[in-house]
């Protein structure tokens, strides 16, 4: 049995602009407040009333995760590859199921959105995307969670 490690890298077409991207998430439970902040490099690209934001992440213990998040008028949605698989939707006043792939097992993933926008700064070269939403893991209690990325594009050397 041979194993063969494939490595993705982002390609950046004509479209796609490189970005440096920052992401804040408060998870709050009964036990209370966690935060978590993390700085990536991706690319975005926009299409029409479609946005998309790519990068790849480096997580300790579980290697590399890639990123997709797109954006469109009535929803967003997040997929996750790697390790860590995942194809989490978010739109307002819904619920959207979906299955959390974890090396630890499979998990049912319930995610209720409240509250999200998209706020693209001038000329599309940056922007901002906030989402605020709760998610059940396993029919546990749900965890509130909100969810900012920022990005910019990356200035040329």
């Amino acid at each position: 049995m041979y194993l063969v490690k494939i490595e993705r890298k982002i390609a950046l077409s004509k479209e796609q602009i490189p970005v440096h991207i920052k992401i804040d998430t408060e998870i709050e439970d009964t036990n209370g407040n966690e935060n978590i902040t993390r700085t990536e490099h991706g690319s975005y690209i926009h299409k029409g009333h479609i946005h998309m934001i790519k990068y790849d992440e480096q997580m300790e213990d579980l290697g590399e995760v890639y990123t997709t998040i797109v954006i469109q008028e009535d929803r967003i949605s997040i997929k996750r590859e790697g390790q860590l698989q995942m194809h989490q939707v978010f739109r307002i006043g819904h619920s959207t199921e979906c299955v959390y792939t974890h090396p630890y097992g499979k998990f049912r993933m319930e995610t209720t959105t409240h509250r999200m926008q998209f706020i693209k700064g001038i000329g599309n070269k940056s922007g901002k995307l906030y989402i605020n939403y709760d998610v059940m893991l396993n029919d546990q209690e749900p965890r509130r969670h909100v969810f900012e990325l920022q990005f910019q594009e990356e200035e040329e050397a």
